[in-house]
């Protein structure tokens, strides 16, 4: 058993980092969405 979550365990960090890139692009994602939005509120 201990060696099947010490094969898993790669597995997991190699998600993991892909899980903190997504979460770092979202970010970037929403910052712009509401510096358009600032722009829009600021034009009316």
């Amino acid at each position: 058993m201990m060696q099947f979550v010490g094969l898993l365990a790669p597995i997991a960090f190699v998600f993991a980092l892909a899980a903190l890139a997504q979460v770092g692009s979202l970010r970037k994602e929403v910052e712009q969405l509401k510096a358009e939005l600032n722009k829009l509120s600021l034009k009316s």
